[in-house]
């Protein structure tokens, strides 16, 4: 299912066009007010994260130090509100090539204040894009890659105990999931596997020697590396 997106409507320029690309990709945007109960920008209700968002151009025409205590102020205000709200806060910050300078003037303004948060710098719309769905992608659990929901299926379970493995069928069905090949692996096969690695992270990320010291064959250990390779393929 693609994320659902609350947008704050006052947003232009290239927020908008951030808009766009998340509708063009088929995510859910709703567009609302800001309200003390969404005081950020762009927020991903089901994480519970927001985005408070800030562009260059609120920092490009200020031209004095009571401009920019005022700017950081209210932006210190939103970010404070946020973080009562939500979770998780970042501070997105639109940049472009002449003004690099802003994001550190801006965090060390931050830190004065005793105010940490994550900032994550962008410079065009499918840019901002990206960094959302790499975000959201670790977030949503629905939404990340099959092999990925059961390694935390797996982790869950801390199913580690090779005695009972027989009687662990959930285990078993995974495990023997693993073969690209058209033969399964044997249920011998599953012991060692879970004797000599522990886990299904570890026999993802396993080389073949480390795979034949469990007392594989060739040919099965080498199915097992094109099963977790073959599911990190991105089209």
């Amino acid at each position: 299912m693609q994320p659902a997106v609350l947008f704050n409507k006052e947003l232009t320029g290239n927020w908008q066009k951030i808009s766009d690309e998340m509708k063009k990709i088929k995510w859910r945007v709703r567009f609302i007010e800001a309200t003390p109960g969404t005081p950020g920008d762009i927020t991903f209700p089901k994480p519970n994260i927001t985005f408070v968002c800030f562009s260059h151009e609120q920092w490009d025409h200020i031209n004095s130090e009571n401009e920019k205590i005022i700017v950081v102020g209210n932006l210190m205000d939103r970010i404070q509100k946020s973080k009562q709200r939500h979770a998780k806060v970042i501070l997105l910050m639109n940049l472009d090539s002449s003004n690099i300078q802003m994001l550190y003037e801006i965090q060390a303004r931050l830190l004065l204040e005793c105010i940490t948060i994550d900032v994550l710098p962008f410079h065009n719309p499918q840019e901002a894009i990206t960094l959302f769905d790499i975000i959201v992608t670790g977030l949503f659990p629905d939404n990340q890659p099959s092999i990925a929901q059961r390694l935390n299926m797996e982790q869950k379970s801390n199913i580690n105990d090779p005695t009972s493995l027989a009687s662990t069928n959930k285990w078993v069905h995974l495990i023997t999931q693993i073969t690209g090949g058209s033969k399964k692996l044997r249920l011998h096969d599953c012991y060692v596997l879970q004797e000599g690695l522990h886990s299904i992270y570890n026999i993802a990320t396993a080389t073949l020697p480390q795979l034949l010291d469990c007392s594989l064959d060739r040919d099965t250990a080498q199915d097992v590396i094109k099963f977790f390779e073959a599911d990190y393929v991105i089209d």
